[in-house]
């Protein structure tokens, strides 16, 4: 049985402006509103190390998509400008090259931007797997 919906692991806080953590987060936040959640930092380098919820949907920012791997293969997985994995689910912005070294301006902007029809497929997936 889960504890919450939706767990959240936010990304490194030591990259990127509180700022663009903040703007990120909140976007996050907004998709997964509807729902029970929770929000855990990423500080910890593996999640044997991590006491987390159990959830119907594990969601990843960044660093936090790192966790994604080690969870159920029947729970929904989505790493958002982070990893990607066997079942799991990436969204990321075609501008964000971090994940290839790009540090440029416009290459970390763009990591912290959910583009709107990336929000759009983000709550239909989301909704589509709690309905069942």
């Amino acid at each position: 049985m889960s504890t919450y919906d939706i767990v959240y692991f936010k990304g490194n806080p030591s990259s990127g402006t509180p700022l663009q953590h903040q703007h990120i987060n909140n976007e996050i936040l907004e998709i997964i509103q509807p729902y029970s959640y929770a929000v855990l930092d990423s500080f910890d380098k593996n999640l044997s190390n991590i006491e987390h919820p159990k959830a119907r949907v594990y969601i990843g920012f960044s660093r936090g998509s790192r966790y994604l791997s080690k969870l159920p293969s029947n729970t929904l997985r989505i790493s958002i400008g982070g990893i990607r994995g066997n079942g799991i689910h990436l969204f990321k912005n075609k501008d964000d090259k971090i994940v290839k070294g790009d540090i440029s301006e416009s290459s970390l902007n763009a990591h912290f931007i959910i583009k709107q029809k990336d929000k759009i497929n983000l709550k239909k997936l989301i909704e589509n797997f709690c309905k069942n």
